[in-house]
C-alpha cells in the first residue's frame, strides 16, 4: 500500500466524529473508510445506520459532504470524500 492509500488514524476519528456530531440521533452506527480512486484519489466512507423506530428525515446528510471535506482539509487530507449512506432495509426515511 502506498502512502497515498493510506489512511491515518486522525483521519478516521476526524471523519466519525463529524459523523457522530451529525448523525447520532439518526442511528449513526458506524463508518468504513476506504481509499479509491475516481479521476482523482477518492476517500469512500460507508456510512452505516441501526434501525430507529422514526421516520429519519433526508435533510440530515445535506451539506455533510462539504463539513467531512473541511475537517479532513484542516488535516492536510486533499483527497475527496465520496460517502454513500447504508440504512437499514426496514428503515423509514422522511424527505
Amino acid at each position: 500500500m502506498t502512502q497515498e492509500q493510506d489512511i491515518s488514524r486522525k483521519v478516521e476519528q476526524t471523519v466519525d466524529k463529524v459523523l457522530r456530531d451529525r448523525l447520532a440521533s439518526d442511528g449513526f452506527e458506524g463508518a468504513e473508510i476506504r481509499p479509491d480512486c475516481d479521476f482523482d484519489p477518492i476517500l469512500v466512507v460507508d456510512v452505516k445506520y441501526r434501525y430507529v423506530d422514526r421516520p429519519i428525515n433526508s435533510k440530515v446528510t445535506f451539506g455533510l459532504t462539504t463539513e467531512v471535506r473541511k475537517a479532513l482539509m484542516a488535516l492536510g487530507e486533499s483527497r475527496f470524500p465520496q460517502i454513500r449512506h447504508h440504512f437499514n432495509e426496514q428503515q423509514k426515511i422522511a424527505s
